[in-house]
């Protein structure tokens, strides 16, 4: 059967396969990439949010994640130093982008308003049940002014 093959069988099949596998591969990626993730607790602006290193946490509460929804510049990065000088774990500093918050405001997990109401009681912010978008595993601090 030393035949030669036709030009389906050499080139178009293959090729069906190659595309049919790309197809298939690129459904999964995009679902991949828009599957909310556990970790992000919101959208942050453009800037690359800083993650910051601390030790063991000192006290029993839970980490904090700040983020500046005012106009002045640095104002989360000054109060995440507060935060760490008051034994607070600060896990991320960045710019608010999520919905508009009206005043400062504590989003903290159903199960952990112990910890919201220690910082709320030190930054004096409203306190409001984390949506399902936000982190379920610590405090989510946006200063508004």
């Amino acid at each position: 059967m030393g035949g030669r093959q036709s030009f389906s069988k050499r080139v178009l099949l293959p090729l069906a396969v190659i595309a049919a596998t790309v197809s298939g591969l690129s459904i999964m990626g995009l679902s991949l990439w828009n599957m909310p993730s556990t970790s992000v607790p919101v959208r942050v602006s453009n800037t690359t949010p800083r993650q910051t290193t601390s030790p063991a946490p000192v006290n029993e509460y839970l980490p904090v994640n700040v983020f500046n929804a005012s106009s002045v510049p640095g104002l989360a990065r000054k109060m995440a130093s507060t935060l760490k000088e008051n034994e607070w774990v600060v896990k991320t500093i960045a710019n608010w982008s999520g919905q508009k918050v009206q005043d400062s405001t504590i989003f903290y997990p159903m199960d952990a308003k112990d910890s919201a109401i220690a910082l709320a009681a030190q930054v004096g912010a409203q306190l409001k049940v984390a949506t399902k978008s936000m982190s379920q595993t610590e405090l989510t601090f946006v200063i508004t002014q």
